[in-house]
């Protein structure tokens, strides 16, 4: 009995959770993106990926789990082991907006899933394409208010759907949604007159916009965008502001070993507060959201809240 006991106090002494927490991380890690490669979260997630590896001293992955409403990327990691490999990078649309789109959903933004930190704050912008005859944002207003249910619009996660449906009922315009799974595909269609408008990532579209192949009509937020400061703001042209469209955070499920989740946040926070990182996050125009774990979680339940009222005031039905 004496040899029994001896073997389970072994046995708990060495996989009790101070142990796992000091083997963590054994494996590689990988980031869990619901998006394609190319948008801001993909393009932050490389970053992010890259610095932690180094930190932590194992390789870490990026997986794009794009469309479904970011369903497949938050449902993807939460079929993993809850071990602190499979982390999510977290939007707004798939933990917030989400909330307030769907009736049901495969998963709970709060109770499923532990936050680790913040990331990034993101904008978007209103665009058509080049040879669109829409060439204002008061010209498109107008054409979709004369015209109901002629303009439609590609829309990819519920941040942008959210913000154009708001858009419509601001302004009066009645328009159609097309789903799309990333960026990518909206502007192809954009770009091949398929589609009217859209609002999008402003990281995603802000060359094709340098370039001539597509144009901004207003970005949302309270001041323009360092990547297209010719494009003014909903504000600026009589519209209240949406404010930002997106942001994204770090998160792992919520059983999650605090241990574990601590050693993320600690070594998120360290690249967070890097002068790399904040020189990267000056070129990609979308500033850093500096929180920790704490601090995004309370971040977190304000921004369901925003959601809910903006739906509410856009007489959004959830679908």
């Amino acid at each position: 009995m004496r040899k029994v006991s001896l073997v389970l106090s072994l046995f708990l002494c060495c996989f009790g959770s101070g142990a796992v927490a000091d083997v963590f991380p054994s494996r590689p890690i990988q980031f869990v993106v619901a998006g394609p490669p190319g948008n801001s979260s993909d393009v932050y997630a490389r970053y992010f990926a890259s610095r932690m590896s180094e930190i932590i001293g194992k390789p870490v992955t990026v997986m794009n789990r794009p469309g479904g409403n970011g369903f497949i990327g938050a449902t993807a990691v939460l079929q993993a082991p809850p071990d602190g490999h499979t982390i999510f990078i977290a939007g707004s649309s798939p933990m917030a907006q989400n909330t307030v789109m769907f009736s049901e959903m495969p998963y709970d933004p709060v109770k499923d899933f532990r936050w680790i930190s913040g990331m990034f704050e993101g904008m978007a912008v209103i665009v058509t394409a080049e040879s669109s005859p829409y060439k204002t944002l008061d010209g498109l207003i107008r054409t979709a208010k004369t015209s109901p249910g002629k303009l439609n619009y590609g829309s990819y996660a519920a941040a942008y759907r959210l913000a154009t449906e708001w858009l419509n009922q601001t302004t009066g315009m009645q328009t159609t949604m097309i789903n799309y799974k990333g960026a990518p595909q909206v502007t192809t269609d954009l770009i091949g007159e398929q589609l009217d408008f859209a609002l999008v990532d402003v990281v995603a579209v802000a060359q094709l916009v340098r370039d001539g192949r597509l144009r901004a009509l207003a970005v949302t937020g309270d001041k323009r965008h360092p990547l297209l400061p010719d494009v003014p703001t909903l504000n600026e042209q009589g519209l209240p502001s949406y404010g930002l469209s997106a942001w994204v955070s770090i998160a792992v499920r919520a059983e999650t070993p605090p241990e574990i989740a601590s050693k993320l946040t600690k070594a998120m926070m360290t690249i967070l507060a890097e002068p790399g990182t904040k020189s990267f996050s000056d070129k990609q125009g979308a500033p850093l959201l500096l929180l920790n774990d704490e601090q995004m979680t309370q971040f977190h339940l304000e921004e369901l809240n925003k959601y809910r009222k903006i739906a509410k005031a856009a007489k959004i039905t959830p679908q």
